[in-house]
């Protein structure tokens, strides 16, 4: 019976991660393109920061996954076959 929800728990995990990964991937770079927007309009400095904050949007999102991935394979390497 443990067997049966330990593999419930890891099903739920890996659909969890699979539906975090295009939120993060869509999240990040329009809140930098927002940010980057109002410091535009506010400044009159566009398009810069705009691109600025959207490529940083960009990065984060990408560190975000990478983190996410990292300690998904961590944990899968403590709970691993035994």
């Amino acid at each position: 019976m443990a067997e049966k929800k330990d593999a419930i728990y890891s099903q739920v995990k890996q659909l969890g991660v699979l539906t975090a990964v295009p939120l993060i991937l869509l999240i990040g770079p329009l809140v930098g393109f927002f940010i980057g927007g109002w410091i535009d309009r506010r400044f009159q400095f566009y398009p810069w920061f705009t691109v600025l904050f959207l490529i940083l949007g960009f990065v984060a999102s990408g560190r975000e996954i990478a983190r996410l991935l990292r300690q998904i394979l961590n944990d899968d390497k403590k709970n691993g076959p035994e």
